[in-house]
């Protein structure tokens, strides 16, 4: 069942309007739904929709031969059937990962590029390459040296479902549940449909699985996408990265690094043993396949004394924060001892999961024009403590206006068990004394556990302070 994607839709329609040739990019990672949004896109249109896979040319060309229902075809005999058929009706041409079709055929790369530049060129012709393999998309189709980089008309992205679409996966479940769910998902429609089905949803049960019974659903659930090997639901992100980087071995302890909250250069040099220089290249490339991203403070973009790094995807944290420090049990099948590995540690995991959850609230609210502010841009800032090698700071700092004026706004996201004391609204506002702010300020306290009567108090006496439980965020 298709959910979400209108803003992509929005995007590819307009990809399809006017009657020239133009070529679009469509990536994105394995599971996060592209051919779903295609085929989704293209229900109504005419349309060739051909997965080239790992064969020979001459292979690909018959397999594309078959569906377009002639005989035989070449590079030039395929490009002259196209011109000809939109003669008298737009044509829509998808090929699905496309960099196998070039490795296979470099001139049936080359005819298809000289078609859209001329044969093509003033022909209803909209033609979509589309890949997960960010490295060969890079190399064949978006980098410098390949023909195509500049007659790319949309170079689409595909990223995981937020917050908000992914809660539609989740059925009745509440707040809390639906936040710890999209942590574990990532977002990542692969693992949501799942999800869906565990759960028993309406038009998820194409999946043949078992929807789960009983009160402890979030660890059968949990199970059944991770814990059990035998079963993984759940998509792998080894298995992921093992079609982008060759030598798993330093990318993945580099990961394990990062989820134990050691994010600094120095620090994962460290615990590597590996020196920076050699450290730099390895996040560089897992940066170039999503996976990671560099975090500079957001007024401070330039300083490179506060630079740090990630995890991107929750999901992908998940396995490096449980799975992978307790491999002896994901392997013996000792699934209790995983799940009380998770159970420990599940608020220190769910903090990241909130603050990008809460992150999304602002940027939702702020387009729909539901905040006295709207905002720009959102990061966050901090301040190094280097000799005990910590960070402290705002969960979320974003750049705005308010009545067309800047301003800054300050945002602390708590996952505890307790309702949030004025004390800590105190802490937050004393906290911006640190950074110099742009314009009027807002105090932003976001907790799962709501708020003690004090500081609810407060806040409605003192209009820039605006308290939101995640209650109200679902």
């Amino acid at each position: 069942m298709f959910k979400g994607r209108t803003n992509e839709i929005q995007l590819l329609n307009g990809f399809y309007e006017g009657d020239t040739a133009e070529v679009a990019v469509v990536s994105g990672s394995i599971g996060v739904g592209k051919t779903a949004l295609l085929q989704e896109f293209a229900t109504d249109k005419e349309a060739i929709f051909f997965e080239a896979y790992e064969t020979t040319g001459k292979h690909q060309l018959e397999r594309l031969a078959q569906l377009m229902g002639v005989e035989s075809l070449d590079a030039a005999s395929f490009c002259e059937e196209i011109a000809n058929r939109a003669a008298s009706a737009k044509q829509l041409i998808i090929i699905d990962q496309y960099p196998n079709f070039v490795k296979a055929d470099p001139e049936f790369d080359k005819a298809l590029h000289e078609a859209i530049k001329g044969s093509w060129k003033d022909l209803p012709i909209k033609l979509i390459l589309c890949s997960d393999a960010f490295v060969l998309l890079d190399k064949y189709v978006k980098g410098k040296k390949a023909i195509w980089n500049k007659d790319i008309s949309l170079d689409l992205q595909v990223k995981p479902l937020g917050f908000y679409d992914s809660c539609h996966f989740f059925g009745d479940a509440s707040p809390k549940e639906a936040a710890y769910l999209y942590g574990i998902t990532g977002g990542i429609p692969h693992n949501l449909s799942r999800v869906a089905a565990l759960l028993g949803l309406e038009g998820f049960d194409g999946f043949g699985l078992t929807p789960i019974s009983g009160d402890d659903k979030l660890k059968e659930i949990t199970t059944r996408l991770f814990l059990d090997k035998n079963i993984a639901l759940g998509l792998n992100p080894e298995k992921i990265m093992a079609t982008e980087l060759r030598e798993l071995a330093y990318y993945n302890y580099m990961l394990a690094t990062l989820a134990k909250g050691l994010n600094r250069v120095n620090q994962i040099s460290a615990e590597v043993e590996k020196p920076k220089d050699v450290v730099v290249p390895y996040l560089n490339s897992l940066m170039a396949i999503g996976i990671c991203t560099k975090d500079t403070a957001i007024t401070e973009i330039t300083n490179r004394k506060k630079t740090r790094y990630s995890i991107v995807n929750t999901s992908t944290l998940f396995w490096y924060k449980f799975i992978v420090p307790n491999y002896d049990a994901y392997i013996s099948g000792d699934i209790e001892a995983l799940w009380g590995k998770v159970e420990a540690s599940m608020d220190e995991y769910m903090e990241t999961v909130f603050i990008k959850i809460c992150g999304e609230y602002l940027a939702d609210r702020s387009d729909k024009n539901m905040l006295p502010f709207t905002v720009e841009e959102i990061g966050n800032w901090w301040v190094n403590d280097d000799e005990a090698g910590t960070t402290d700071g705002f969960d979320l700092v974003s750049l705005g206006k308010c009545e067309g004026k800047s301003a800054t706004i300050f945002a602390q996201c708590y996952y505890n068990h307790e309702p949030i004391e004025v004390a800590q609204l105190k802490l937050l506002i004393e906290k911006t004394k640190q950074l110099h702010r742009q314009g009027d300020a807002f105090y932003l306290v976001f907790s799962n556990a709501g708020f003690h009567e004090n500081a609810i108090t407060i806040s409605s006496a003192i209009k820039n302070i605006m308290l939101i439980t995640l209650d109200e965020m679902r």
